[in-house]
């Protein structure tokens, strides 16, 4: 996992894309996070808590099929990052609904581009529908564990 977020951050530093502040979607996007963060000398680090799986069930959660937001970062970051450039951090892009949804949430309320947002992820399952613009590893659809996850 370790090579993957050195993986993520020479590519963020390749393409000269310097976030100021960098969005950790709980649960799993805050360890990759994190050390995203320490390597690029980020202090400013978020965690914006959404989830669109069932803890119980690993499926997506029905009742809820676009998922269900618990913890908002939005209004921190408006006070905090207008004409600055924002990283959301996730460990895994399955179909790409919590990191879209983040982007998109993001992109209305800082209109006209006053926030450069970008995306990056551990790993991407092929057929998601979205595609985050930093990628460590693309992957098919097995089912990943990680290792702060409960196997």
């Amino acid at each position: 996992m370790i090579s993957l977020c050195d993986k993520l951050v020479d590519s963020i530093t390749e393409s000269n894309f310097k976030p100021k502040h960098i969005v950790g979607l709980s649960r799993g996007g805050l360890v990759p996070a994190t050390i995203i963060a320490n390597q690029l000398n980020v202090r400013e680090v978020y965690v914006h808590g959404y989830h669109s799986y069932d803890d119980q069930t690993n499926m997506r959660d029905l009742d809820n099929p676009h998922g269900v937001m618990y913890q908002d970062v939005v209004p921190d970051l408006m006070r905090n990052c207008e004409g600055r450039e924002v990283l959301i951090v996730d460990d895994l892009c399955d179909e790409g609904i919590t990191m879209l949804g983040m982007l998109r949430r993001l992109e209305k309320k800082f209109a006209d581009g006053a926030v450069k947002v970008k995306c990056a992820t551990l790993y991407c399952k092929q057929h998601s529908k979205f595609q985050p613009i930093y990628i460590g590893e693309e992957v098919g659809n097995d089912w990943l564990v990680f290792p702060w996850e409960n196997s």
